[in-house]
């Protein structure tokens, strides 16, 4: 009897209270919900989905306290027994994705991201976040048609189109690269390789790519236009001349059969994206016209961002352009500002960083790289950038722990086994050094490494090595040299003497 009367306790402990306590508890937690007091929430919808469990709303709602709370990891569990229970939840799927975004876990985020969107395709939250979990993913192709349906959902928000304009750039970069590794001798190649080299400010590389891509290829269009750019900026407005009427003289194109071309002349990109991107052939000149489109798209995106009111994202696509033009003192006052906007940032702290360490300021540099370190402890990018900018206030011991850090949190990043490799060298421990540098050959863009490495086997006592190390430097550096050799602009053919042409 004694334990009948005790299981009839635990039972009624169980039973659900009365409807009117139920909705009274309900209310009060909605009320915290609106409050904003997300954890206290939480804890009533908890205690609610006790009484009545496997109630797809309240463990909708338990999820969504959870997420606001900043309990993202809690919040799984409900939403995933919710959208078991009600597959067509969009507050389900919508914080199921959300919470598995914020944890790093993007490929699980996009299904249920995907079927919030599909339940509401204008909302901007969910669209929002399914682009940002597809990017994560460098699933651009797949984020692209998003993030341009957000341009007309939220046509004021300055990320959509800064992150628009990025995504073109990444597109136009990888269909580059694609076609380059097929067909790197190609004349459509060699302009887009021209194209790069301008925009970098390195006018005489690609002047001569362009005189290249003309010789096999005389009647291509655009291409003595840019010459004539190169020519004027050069000062030579009499070799520009002659460059824009040869320009002027060629004949338009056929439509009918430069179908891509006429498009692009039309201002029609996402058209050309569509016809570049059909099944068949991965032609050169259909990756030409493609490239060229994602590039076009993303200069009117990137318009539209600095047409709105100044944001953390303008001042940041200043920044950037500054910087690759190599215009540091601007880019390092456009990344302050972007800061300004928004305080906090690592991402734009570091970039900030990694411009003073590029226009020399070694010492402002630190100062933020320790603050980031401090903040981040377990990330390698500012334990690397702060050892990097130690390295180069020629302070090699204390840049070491920061470099080790680094390569032992991420040790797939070649710049900074390069960094370490250069520290171990200089406190002299080459046997400590040969296998950094040798896994940093790959991003040696100036023989630097290369050189280090032939040392550090020479020290080591590995002469062989060395001398195979010292030859492949040499090699490089011939190389190297030979691309820069001549930096003069020649006058275009056939245009009679010359003036003496001014260096660009």
């Amino acid at each position: 009897m004694a334990a009948f009367l005790v299981l009839l306790l635990a039972l009624a402990a169980q039973a659900p209270p009365p409807e009117d306590a139920l909705a009274a508890r309900s209310r009060a937690a909605k009320e915290l919900m609106a409050a904003g007091r997300y954890a206290e929430a939480a804890a009533a919808y908890r205690e609610l989905v006790k009484a009545v469990p496997g109630d797809a709303l309240l463990l909708v709602n338990l999820g969504m306290a959870l997420h606001l709370a900043g309990k993202d990891q809690d919040a799984i569990a409900p939403l995933e027994s919710a959208v078991r229970r009600q597959p067509e939840s969009l507050p389900g799927n919508l914080f199921l994705g959300a919470s598995r975004l914020r944890l790093g876990r993007e490929e699980d985020a996009v299904a249920p991201l995907q079927k919030a969107v599909k339940l509401d395709p204008a909302s901007v939250d969910a669209r929002s976040m399914l682009a940002e979990a597809l990017l994560a993913l460098d699933r651009r192709p797949e984020a692209e048609p998003h993030l341009r349906r957000l341009t007309e959902l939220a046509p004021s928000d300055p990320a959509v189109w800064f992150n628009l304009g990025q995504t073109y750039e990444d597109l136009a970069g990888e269909t580059v690269e694609a076609m380059v590794d097929r067909d790197p001798e190609s004349t459509f190649s060699l302009v887009l390789a021209a194209d790069a080299r301008l925009r970098g400010g390195q006018r005489t590389a690609a002047f001569h790519l362009y005189h290249d891509a003309l010789e096999r290829r005389p009647g291509m269009r655009g291409v003595h236009a840019s010459v004539a750019g190169i020519y004027r900026a050069a000062g030579h407005a009499d070799w520009a001349a002659i460059e824009e009427e040869r320009e002027h003289r060629l004949p338009p194109p056929d439509c009918p059969r430069a179908v891509l071309e006429c498009l692009f002349s039309a201002g029609k990109y996402h058209d050309v994206v569509v016809a570049a991107s059909e099944p068949g052939a991965k032609t050169s000149e259909r990756s030409y016209w493609l490239a060229r489109a994602y590039d076009a798209l993303a200069t009117r995106a990137f318009d539209r961002l600095a047409a709105l009111p100044p944001s953390a994202f303008s001042y940041e696509r200043r920044a950037q352009v500054a910087r690759d033009q190599r215009r540091y003192a601007e880019s390092i006052d456009d990344w302050r500002k972007a800061i300004a906007k928004a305080p906090g940032d690592p991402r734009l702290q570091t970039e900030l960083a990694v411009t003073l360490r590029l226009n020399q300021d070694f010492a402002g540099a630190q100062r933020v790289l320790e603050e980031l370190v401090r903040a981040a402890p377990d990330e390698p990018g500012p334990s690397y950038l702060l050892g990097d900018v130690l390295l180069a206030q020629q302070q090699p011991e204390r840049a070491i722990p920061w470099l080790e850090k680094a390569v032992r949190i991420d040790s797939e990043e070649p710049h900074a086994q390069g960094a370490l490799g250069r520290a171990y060298a200089l406190v002299g421990r080459p046997a400590d050094a040969i296998p950094h540098l040798k896994q940093a050959l790959p991003v040696d863009m100036d023989g630097s490494l290369r050189l280090q490495l032939a040392r550090a086997y020479q020290a080591a006592g590995q002469t062989e090595l060395a001398q195979a190390a010292r030859k492949d430097y040499e090699e490089f550096r011939k190389a190297a040299q030979a691309e820069t050799a001549d930096d003069s602009l020649p006058p275009p053919e056939g245009s009679g003497p010359a003036s003496s042409p001014r260096r660009p």
